[in-house]
């Protein structure tokens, strides 16, 4: 079933839902949707990470090399 199928079904759904089953509803699908929030401390270390990335000072890798070394290391 295709995305535009599954949202019109699930409209479908919460027409005739109740409130207990809204509430199920959002139970599920609030987590999802809500962006989460990094601490001062995370912020500082993703900007970090972030500036040697760009700096040239850390090591990238392709996912391809990524994938290459985790089957690598499976055996």
């Amino acid at each position: 079933m295709k995305s535009e199928e599954l949202k019109q079904e699930i409209h479908g759904y919460i027409e005739q839902a109740d409130d207990k089953v809204l509430q199920a509803i959002r139970t599920l699908v609030k987590p999802s949707i809500e962006q989460f929030h990094l601490s001062k401390e995370q912020k500082k270390e993703l900007d970090k990470r972030k500036s040697n990335h760009l700096s040239g000072n850390s090591k990238s890798y392709t996912w391809e090399q990524t994938e290459k070394m985790l089957k690598s290391k499976r055996k």
